[in-house]
């Protein structure tokens, strides 16, 4: 009789286990209290965003040391170790004996209850509103902002696709977005001296030139999507209208569309909505 027993490479104790075998098992199993706290755990036990935040403030602390030069101080020195030591990773508490797949479950309900709940409580600005917040934009704002806000109104653009514009796409007569929906929504006649301005003023910023994006900060780069929601929102609260967001301008741009007389099926193509039942559901909300 062979001292040696055959290997099975699919299932069994001492076989080999597929990837899905093994992912299902990593699921069922992952029911550490903090991520990475099992000493034989691989760097996937911390979430990617959660990594690159950790390997920021190492690298922050690095350049801190290689930048020391000449005598020691002994006041910076301890300034210093104190600020390095609030920036040290972080340890990421998990839901209590939750599994990784009921915990991305509870993450999507919460998702969806948030959205459903702004949806439920989103209704449009009155003309009065609407009008007030256009002409304090331009008198209050920098060229920037005020051509930002003007377009949000003119075009009911998400924040995503007003960070994603480009020179390219923003024409006198329209403006192109693209995407998984291209669409083109044309410009009103008054919004063209607000554009012409803010870009005679872009052309002044430095690395502006190089820079394909249509919106860009005063240091050159792309304005992000959160600081375009975080503009739309300061504002309104400084002006008296509290809860106003770029997805309230955006609704608001719908319900003026259809009673401007403008046919479901075009509101959806200009809105970029899949069908013209969306768009509907969009306005019932």
């Amino acid at each position: 009789m062979s001292r040696y027993l055959p290997v099975t490479h699919r299932g069994g104790a001492m076989g080999r286990k597929s990837p899905q075998e093994k992912k299902r098992l990593s699921y069922a199993k992952d029911r550490r209290e903090r991520h990475g706290e099992n000493d034989k755990s691989s760097r996937k036990n911390i979430p990617r965003h959660k990594r690159r935040v950790n390997r920021a403030k190492r690298h922050r602390e690095q350049q801190v040391l290689n930048g020391a030069r000449g005598s020691v101080d002994v006041e910076s020195a301890a300034t210093a170790e104190e600020s390095l030591l609030k920036t040290r990773p972080e340890r990421w508490q998990k839901s209590a004996g939750a599994t990784l797949g009921t915990l991305v479950q509870g993450k999507l309900a919460m998702r969806s209850e948030r959205t459903e709940f702004e949806a439920g409580t989103l209704s449009p600005l009155d003309d009065d509103e609407l009008r007030g917040l256009l002409t304090s934009a331009v008198h209050l704002l920098s060229a920037r902002k005020a051509a930002l806000i003007h377009l949000m109104c003119h075009t009911g653009l998400r924040v995503s696709e007003v960070s994603a514009l480009e020179l390219r796409d923003v024409s006198a007569e329209a403006v192109t977005v693209r995407g998984r929906r291209r669409r083109t929504v044309p410009l009103p006649v008054e919004l063209r001296p607000l554009l012409d301005s803010y870009l005679r003023v872009r052309a002044e910023r430095p690395g502006a030139a190089e820079n394909p994006a249509f919106f860009v900060t005063v240091f050159g780069c792309r304005v992000p999507p959160a600081s375009v929601n975080g503009l739309v929102t300061t504002f309104a609260i400084m002006i008296g209208l509290p809860g106003v967001t770029a997805r309230t301008l955006r609704k608001t741009y719908a319900v003026n569309l259809l009673r401007a007389g403008v046919d479901l099926d075009e509101a959806a193509e200009l809105l970029g909505h899949a069908s013209p039942e969306a768009t509907q559901a969009y306005l019932a909300r």
